[in-house]
């Protein structure tokens, strides 16, 4: 199994993962022209998709989506609350376009087991899971608060995709208005490193061994900022270096291409 941030942050955001012949993307935060660029070069077409999961309706993520689905017979997956959200905002893209999910159980695309759960925002929200015979992927961004689900969701991955979205500091101290820095630090805004770095711990202890922090704010984060909230309190409670992989997905840019399995792993880590 393999897969790739394309973008993570407040501009964008979109995931490529694959095992054998499946390819999937999560999120289109990109315009169209962008994703088939970016897709381009890692040797897959937008045609080539076996199918693009959805987390929610913000911009940031759906940038690309009323183009993609105009331009390829890709089928787009979410709940039926985003879906619901993003036919009314896109206009253009007929309703039969999408499958909505009809329960929160696991289902197949191709050989890959996707189980979607749910992510507390200030919108309907979800996670993946995704198992194929070679690991376990999986990953929540846009998290208000490290819920159960959460938890759940992730739990025993093989690699997982979390959320380190602002240094609370930085943020109190920066000039977002009073309304703006209290929605981000509610329990349905996004996650601050402090709390990553504490879900990141109770994971560890299911298992996971190798993560990537993504969703990092422009404004009120640093890369190594969020290293530091996360490996210091993974390092705190025991937890040496090279036991655990702790990177940053780019905000802007590809991340590196992270290729790993239940008995082998493309060791990345900054920790």
């Amino acid at each position: 199994m393999r897969f790739c941030t394309l973008v993570s942050g407040s501009s964008g955001n979109a995931v490529y993962l694959s095992e054998g012949g499946c390819h999937l993307l999560i999120d289109a935060g990109l315009s169209y022209r962008e994703l088939t660029r970016q897709l381009g070069e890692l040797g897959i077409r937008p045609s080539d998709l076996s199918g693009l999961l959805l987390t929610h309706e913000h911009s940031d993520h759906v940038k690309g989506l009323a183009q993609f689905a105009m331009r390829t017979g890709v089928p787009i997956y979410g709940s039926r609350e985003t879906l619901m959200a993003v036919c009314t905002k896109l206009g253009s893209v007929m309703p039969d376009r999408f499958t909505a999910f009809s329960g929160r159980g696991p289902f197949e695309i191709g050989a890959l087991s996707v189980t979607p759960f749910a992510v507390p925002h200030d919108v309907p929200c979800l996670g993946y899971r995704v198992e194929g015979e070679s690991g376990c992927f999986a990953m929540a961004t846009d998290i208000g608060y490290a819920a159960d689900s959460i938890r759940r969701g992730l739990q025993g991955a093989d690699f997982v995709l979390v959320e380190a979205n602002h240094d609370l500091e930085m943020l109190m101290g920066g000039p977002y208005p009073v309304y703006l820095k209290r929605r981000i630090a509610s329990d349905e805004g996004h996650l601050s490193n402090e709390d990553c770095g504490g879900l990141c711990l109770d994971l560890v202890q299911t298992g996971c061994e190798h993560f990537l922090l993504g969703h990092l704010s422009s404004n009120n984060n640093l890369p190594s900022l969020a290293v530091q909230a996360v490996c210091g309190t993974l390092m705190q409670a025991g937890i040496r270096p090279g036991e655990v992989t702790v990177d940053v997905a780019p905000r802007l840019e590809r991340s590196p291409l992270f290729e790993f399995g239940r008995t082998q792993t493309l060791r990345q880590g900054a920790f």
